[in-house]
């Protein structure tokens, strides 16, 4: 199970507004909606200069699944850090892994994005997006 290397860096902010305008206007990133989005209103990726999108952000009032409980007070600073995401290969042989030393994760597929995912957290309760790009 090779990590090939950082996908992106999953940030959920308090202040959304300000940190797009800081991330576009202060640092030169492009700023657009997240795929099957037509607005920037609670969610964006944020491009490098290469085109890579390198942070996807979201306002810390936005919960990814129905069952995840926000915290009263949004996390500031780098316990704004909601995910990291690292890109990978071989996800049979990772699942397979993971199953065998009985550590829990949950699956995610991302067909229009062609892309299979497994969140997985570190023994300090870091959470890890796992991506497998399909093909």
């Amino acid at each position: 199970m090779p990590v090939l290397g950082l996908d992106h860096v999953n940030v959920r902010t308090p202040d959304f507004k300000r940190t797009v305008e800081f991330l576009r206007d202060a640092l030169g990133m492009t700023v657009s909606p997240p795929p099957s989005r037509e607005s920037i209103d609670k969610g964006a990726w944020v491009y490098d200069h290469g085109g890579a999108p390198v942070l996807h952000l979201a306002s810390a009032d936005v919960a990814y699944s129905p069952s995840e409980v926000l915290p009263a007070e949004a996390p500031r600073g780098s316990g704004a850090i909601h995910h990291i995401a690292l890109s990978c290969a071989d996800f049979a042989a990772t699942r397979a892994r993971l199953i065998a030393l009985d550590v829990s994760f949950r699956e995610n597929h991302v067909a229009d994005m062609g892309i299979r995912q497994i969140f997985v957290r570190d023994p300090t309760d870091i959470l890890l997006e796992l991506n497998f790009r399909e093909g």
